[in-house]
């Protein structure tokens, strides 16, 4: 698109020689004529008299005089009669002054005609004509939610031309053009500037406002808001567990309102969730299931016929008076499961861009599975069959391959790998068989779909199950019924953060033995008041998992496993490569590039579950290996095993003058390398720069190498898709690939962004004063302060940034950030955004900290993006001390490092240690012969020479101070502080 400012980009005019010539037919139109445009329709009206060629000289100029001289010329109808103020090396002299006409006349020369005179014109502009057959098509506002909102545009044959500068006059003409009403926002606000587009307010159009190319350079596009008329109409979904779920939320003008239950139909829903990029509707629901909302409830009704684009373009009447109880709400879903004998099983399909294909089977599984039933309101995932069990679906399979633990809200909130996967096979789609709602359970709010609260569906919607009477044996029913193993806990917890669940069961009385909860004695009174109890726990023996915490994705930090409802972690006693390959193959992260030991992704807390692993390398889960008992160990957390795996992966720009400008490089495999051009498009830029905190725009620039390459090119044909929240690990590309493409062929990239903080090089040292090292710049990071102790907090987890919510957000919390960063004490916790927003998943909601944590991610929170928060509740921290200059002679948070590491810190400071005691040993023994010696020549006096000699080596201070310095290395060596640490660790029996 060109950024220019007027459909008549008059500022490339002909030069005045070049205007005047052109051969004129006889008569009265060979001496009228437009000129300075493309098209002979379009231009500065300019008439012959005596054999020379003037311009116009009109103080009123409207449409009725543009009409003649269209109608005149043969060019239809005027469409508009603009005055414009020439550059002075565009002005010719005038020649007719002061043209008046009704609008009907034939010919310019029917009008009354003021005086012939070349004298000066007292206005500073000369007059346009602008007809239907010219290069004119249409007005309107883009990149709006709606066709009266956004940015205003002018269409013409050759091409869009951008408004720019617009005030409340001019978005008055351009609302009343449109037929959207009148003008709420305009462009810009400031008052008594020179402008280059100048209406008063009450044209018909926005062509017959005058423009001034004096003017027209000083125009900045990127000041401009959008224009937002009172007829725009846009929707949105809040409060629910992901963007595509929640309570409907409808803005009219620029207030933004609720609707009805009983005014929401399923068509209507259904043009929603597409007008959200959302898909297909799954359900609507009443009684303010997302929470009550504020502001009007409005009281005219949508009837839409389901195949609208915009829920704008739906025809209106009048609708039901309610309160905010009864607020609409309603989930949406850009997955389906077709081919099946209902809508809760078949093959499985995304849509993009209104096109639905299927998935790829490759990798699916059932926890991808239970988080698709889940969110389909399709209850559990009971099998997945092989692929093509429903059918092969057309040629296109999406390659999308998910890593879902099974308690997400939403499949695209669940890690992704499609980057540099290899296309699926012909057939393979993937399939899914889901349990219906019919008397089934599903547990909420765990760390798996085998633990969490109990809810239960009797008659299509789901209930509480609430924790009166509630013990181990229900728990077995529970555990039994979702096929989760033996239960190992039942435990009360809070009722649902995000949304209102009615009472399904209460008083729960179970002897073990029934195969369904509802053969427990139960009652299904709801005459119970909604949060007077405390809802039913379990945990299952199917809830054990490993994950890898603390580093820079999925793929590479502590290892840490879930065993009896509890997180903990792994010593490092026997730790080897073999038992590193084992998680990274039950983790589907590639192999295992090195096992770091020593705590290298900073301490745990907790339990300390496992020790003395001994893996062969081909179980297929770390507790098949040989080790001891659960819990029973000799270690501290300063001994947390960690991996990292070839299928650890992250993103930088390399070579710029900023963290927001460079060559795109991307890690695998335990490398760097180049991302090659090819097919890279603007989803894919925006898509990069949003997931590097740059933006949401970027371009690519034609820039050479000059030998600056890594020597490896990783991925070509990267073909992103416009998904909610999307990453580049989401985007489809040829398989991974050392030699993807030339040197001349890598990208680089400008984004639109500037980084708040400037990230170097991460071959280069990050800034870090921690103990740890320079690790928890890698995952945790302050933007939007003044400087590098106070922002807005973000953290890097399943391979992009996001931001933590402010519900629960204190002091506590904030001291735990600081002291990850290395910032000192903390002196405010702030939210609300104090910061600005973030963009990308909020990863953390309800953190509870208690203060002593090494990292943030070690609090207690809700489970990684499970929060109800959007970005206007970002949390912030302001840290005491600034940033400083780099401590960290190393970068080790994303590269692993070597698998045999010689000669640690902590090992050379032990060699210094044995040397100094060494030496000591050896003066204590010098001395004691030189006693010796003179005792036996003395006899008492070499007895009172002893004892002054015992002193002296007593209160001697050369050994003690050598002790606690090498104590003190020691310390800063392992980051932690023995003294500090409980010297019992919790055990399996103190559950």
């Amino acid at each position: 698109m060109r950024t220019t400012l007027w459909p008549l980009s008059l500022g490339s005019l002909l030069t005045l020689g070049a205007a005047l010539t052109g051969t004129s037919s006889e008569g009265d139109q060979g001496n009228l004529r437009l000129a300075h445009r493309q098209s002979t329709c379009d231009g500065v009206v300019l008439v012959r008299h005596q054999g020379e060629w003037g311009h116009l000289c009109n103080l009123e100029w409207t449409l009725a005089e543009a009409s003649v001289v269209c109608r005149q010329l043969g060019c239809g109808p005027a469409v508009g009669a603009p005055k414009y103020v020439p550059l002075p090396g565009e002005m010719v002299r005038p020649w007719l002054h002061n043209v008046s006409c009704w609008g009907n006349e034939s010919s310019l020369w029917e009008c009354s005609l003021g005086a012939w005179s070349q004298r000066a014109c007292p206005h500073e502009w000369v007059v346009v004509a602008l007809c239907a057959n010219g290069t004119f098509r249409e007005i309107r506002l883009v990149k709006g939610h709606s066709p009266c909102a956004g940015l205003p545009e002018i269409m013409n044959v050759n091409g869009v031309d951008r408004l720019c500068g617009l005030h409340v006059e001019e978005a008055t003409v351009f609302c009343r053009e449109l037929q959207c009403g009148h003008a709420l926002q305009a462009p810009r606000q400031d008052v008594g500037v020179s402008k280059y587009m100048t209406c008063k307010g009450t044209e018909s159009t926005i062509r017959n406002c005058r423009l001034n190319n004096k003017l027209r350079g000083g125009c900045n596009l990127l000041l401009d808001a959008e224009v937002i008329c009172s007829g725009h109409v846009e929707a949105r979904l809040v409060g629910g567990e992901h963007s595509c779920a929640g309570r409907l939320e409808v803005l009219r003008g620029l207030t933004w309102g609720t609707i009805c239950h009983a005014d929401l139909d399923l068509p209507t829903a259904h043009v929603v969730c597409r007008e959200l990029g959302c898909g297909i509707a799954v359900s609507t629901l009443g009684g303010a299931q997302f929470g009550q909302g504020s502001g009007p409830v409005w009281l005219e009704a949508f009837r839409c016929v389901g195949n609208e684009s915009l829920l704008f373009h739906c025809p209106r009447e009048p609708g039901h008076h309610c309160g905010h109880e009864q607020d609409a709400a309603l989930t949406c879903s850009e997955f389906r499961l077709v081919n099946g004998s209902s809508d809760c099983e078949g093959r499985v399909e995304l849509q993009v861009q209104g096109t639905w294909a299927p998935v790829c089977a490759a990798n699916w599984d059932l926890a991808d599975a239970m988080v698709l039933c889940h969110q389909l309101n399709c209850g559990n995932a009971v099998s997945v069959p092989p692929g093509g069990h429903f059918g092969d679906g057309d040629d296109l399979i999406w390659p999308d391959i998910f890593h879902c633990v099974g308690t997400e809200p939403h499949l695209l909130h669940c890690a992704a790998s499609t980057l540099g996967a290899h296309g699926c096979v012909l057939g393979n789609t993937a399939s899914t068989i889901c349990s219906g709602l019919q008397d089934i359970l599903r547990l909420r709010d765990g760390q798996s779909y085998c633990d969490g609260c109990v809810e239960i569906s009797l008659d299509g919607s789901w209930g509480r199950v609430l924790d009166d009477a509630w013990d181990l044996h229900g728990a077995s029913v529970v555990c039994r019924q979702l096929g989760c193993g033996e239960a190992q806990r039942a435990y009360d917890a809070p009722a649902p953060i995000f949304r209102r669940v009615p009472v399904g069961l209460s008083q729960v009385r179970c002897l073990g033995s029934e195969t369904r909860l509802v053969h427990c004695n139960v009652s299904t009174s709801l005459l119970v008041p909604a949060g007077t109890l405390r809802d039913a726990g379990v945990v299952c023996s199917g809830s054990l998992r490993v994950r890898l915490a603390a580093g820079p994705g999925r793929c590479a930090g502590r290892v840490e496993l879930f065993y009896q409802g509890s997180w903990g972690t792994v010593c490092d006693d026997a730790w080897d490569l073999q038992d590193a390959q084992v998680v990274c193959r039950q983790l589907d992260c590639g192999h295992a590039l090195s096992a770091p030991r020593n705590a290298h992704f900073g301490a745990g807390t907790g339990h300390i579950w496992m020790d003395e692993l001994h893996c062969l390398g081909n179980e297929s889960s770390l507790w098949k290996c040989q080790s001891g008992s659960w819990g029973q160990h000799d270690c501290r957390h300063k001994e947390d095993a960690g991996v990292f795996c070839s299928e650890s992966v992250a993103l930088r720009l390399r070579g710029g003058t900023s963290g927001c400008v460079g060559w795109l490089d991307v890690l695998y495999n335990g490398s760097w390398g180049a991302v090659c051009s090819n097919a890279l498009r603007d989803i894919s830029l925006s898509i990069i720069c949003r997931q590097l905190g740059c933006g949401d725009q970027g371009w690519l620039e034609n820039r050479p190498s000059s030998g600056a390459g890594l020597g490896i090119s990783w991925v070509d044909n990267i073909k992103c898709r416009n998904l909610h929240n999307a990453t580049l690990w989401q985007c489809p590309s040829a398989p991974w690939n050392p030699h993807s493409c030339t040197q001349e062929e890598e990208v680089w990239i400008n984004c639109e962004g500037t980084p708040q903080i400037a990230l170097q090089d991460p071959a280069q040292t990050p800034n870090c004063s921690s103990p740890f090292g320079c690790l928890e710049n890698s995952v945790l990071r302050v933007l939007g302060g003044e400087d590098g102790c106070s922002g807005r907090v973000e953290l890097w987890h399943a391979g992009s940034w996001g931001t933590v919510c402010d519900d629960s957000w204190d002091l506590v919390d904030a001291e735990v950030v600081c002291r990850q960063l290395g910032r000192g004490q903390a002196l405010a916790a702030l939210g609300e955004a104090s910061f600005g927003p973030g963009v990308g998943p909020v990863w953390l909601d309800e953190v509870e900290c208690l203060g002593s944590e090494v990292t943030l991610e070690a609090c207690q929170a809700e489970p990684w993006g499970h929060g109800d928060c959007t970005h206007k509740e970002d949390a912030g921290v302001r840290c005491a001390v600034k940033a400083q200059p780099s401590l960290c002679p190393t970068a080790p948070s994303l590269t692993p490092p070597s698998v045999a590491e010689v000669w640690k810190l902590s090992e050379i400071a032990c060699l210094v240690l044995g040397c100094l005691l060494g030496i000591v040993f050896l003066v204590m023994i010098a001395q004691w012969c030189h006693i010796r010696d003179a005792s036996m020549g003395a006899g008492m006096l070499g007895h009172l020479q002893s004892e002054g000699i015992y002193e002296d080596i007593e209160v001697d201070p050369v050994p003690k101070k050598e002790e606690n310095t090498v104590s003190r290395l020691l310390m800063l060596e392992e980051g932690y502080n023995d003294a500090e640490e409980p010297e019992d660790q919790p055990t399996e029996n103190d559950e």
